[in-house]
């Protein structure tokens, strides 16, 4: 999964946690636990009808079976996990340009070569 994936599907869960109203902690809970949260909505009917407890419970029921204890030891909120990923994008993003910017300073004429190529292929000045 690529850093767009990830910070997409954190998307997902905000819009999630907006629309059901749940905690920072029942979030992280769901996605330890794998839950879709495109198929959240599904489930949530699902299971109000059948057990008539709000969702945010039936996950926190879901993760003391699965994992015998209350809470993960350490919750993270959601804006922060997706603050950090689109922090290290930009940190990932802004070290391909300067990798590319030092290739062209250490081989002006790989760099040269290039730029001839993309004129011949695509016309504009020095095309022929």
């Amino acid at each position: 999964m690529d850093m767009k994936e990830i910070t997409d599907q954190l998307q997902l869960w905000v819009k999630v946690k907006r629309q059901y109203a749940l905690t920072d902690a029942q979030v992280q809970m769901a996605r330890e636990l794998g839950v879709n949260p495109k198929r959240l909505s599904e489930s949530e009917s699902a299971v109000q009808g059948a057990t008539q407890a709000p969702l945010g419970r039936h996950i926190e029921d879901l993760y003391l079976k699965r994992f015998k204890k209350p809470l993960p030891d350490p919750v993270e909120p959601l804006r922060q996990l997706l603050h950090d990923t689109r922090a290290r994008e930009r940190a990932e993003a802004h070290e391909r340009r300067r990798r590319k910017r030092q290739a062209e300073i250490d081989h002006p004429e790989a760099a040269r070569v290039s730029m001839l190529t993309l004129r011949r292929m695509y016309g504009g000045p020095g095309s022929r």
